[in-house]
């Protein structure tokens, strides 16, 4: 038996050899639209040892350690992954944690996108809540992770909420916060979920902050960032997270000069750009008196300055 077939469980083994190639196909690309795929088999045909070794075979290349990027609805964690993603040490996924495995609950299923912090009673999870979904969540991001060293990068934003179960489940952790204008980041909400109302999206931001302020003193390993600090200060932002994740290499400057992928508007190449005041503009002043007036007081535990009109 070659090397390659003694380290593959032994339900893979099987499964490949029972399951026509064809129909292994069509199982991967989701039957009927069912959503299943080969991972979904392999993890019912597994015994919880197995997926655990599975799980650390796939993962551990070398020692390695997770970073969660988290922050409110709009606040900048798509850009910060990106340029993080570039650090020849850093693994990232393809997308969204929470959209590659069902082990975590997904606002957008209950009807919550975009405003998960005013539900924290189904998305906020501690120390104290069920640990039984990590194994399924590394199990499903293993398979998107590339095989080979470096820190394991996942960026959900719910995970604001989540931080202190993550710490306790996900050892070794490290966590990035990033903050925004709470102007932009409600506008960008509204434009992105048209049902949503301005009063919403404030609360959202107002509760998200109140959470991560109550969370942060019991989490250990954790910076904050802005979105206003990545675009106007790139170079001195990234040194800092480089000190912070201990990284020998530092970030290469073309990281910022190569343009990549975010959401603003249409999927496109984009260069790192501060669109604050674009967003502001295209608010009402009654828009921007209901932000203030809403989230006024975390504006100031937050150092913004609430708009004048």
């Amino acid at each position: 038996m070659s090397g390659s077939s003694a380290n593959t469980p032994w339900p893979v083994r099987i499964g490949r050899a029972i399951i026509p190639a064809g129909i292994r196909r069509a199982i991967g690309s989701g039957i009927g639209g069912a959503g299943w795929s080969a991972r979904d088999v392999y993890w019912m045909l597994m015994t919880d040892r197995l997926r655990r070794r599975w799980v650390e075979r796939r993962l551990y290349i070398a020692p390695y350690s997770w970073l969660f990027v988290v922050g409110a609805t709009n606040s900048g964690t798509t850009v910060l992954t990106r340029l993080l993603e570039r650090h020849p040490q850093i693994r990232g996924l393809s997308k969204e944690g929470q959209f590659l495995s069902l082990a975590l609950p997904r606002p957008e299923d209950e009807g919550h996108g975009r405003l998960w912090a005013l539900q924290p009673e189904l998305y906020r999870w501690t120390e104290a809540d069920d640990p039984s979904p990590t194994l399924r969540c590394k199990y499903d991001w293993s398979w998107h992770y590339d095989r080979r060293p470096g820190i394991l990068l996942e960026k959900s934003p719910p995970n604001l909420l989540r931080m202190r179960w993550l710490q306790e489940n996900f050892a070794p952790a490290r966590f990035l916060v990033i903050i925004r204008n709470p102007y932009a980041v409600c506008e960008g909400i509204c434009r992105r979920r048209p049902d949503c109302t301005i009063e919403q999206a404030a609360r959202q931001w107002v509760a998200a902050h109140e959470i991560m302020f109550e969370d942060l003193p019991k989490i250990t390993n954790v910076l904050r960032v802005s979105y206003e600090q990545i675009c106007d200060q790139p170079l001195a932002t990234l040194e800092s997270i480089r000190t912070f994740l201990e990284l020998k290499q530092p970030f290469e400057r073309s990281t910022l000069e190569e343009g990549f992928k975010f959401r603003h508007g249409d999927y496109e190449r984009a260069t790192l750009t501060n669109y604050n005041q674009q967003a502001i503009d295209r608010l009402a002043e009654s828009d921007i008196a209901s932000i203030s007036q809403i989230a006024g007081p975390m504006m100031q535990r937050l150092e913004y300055t609430p708009i004048s009109i």
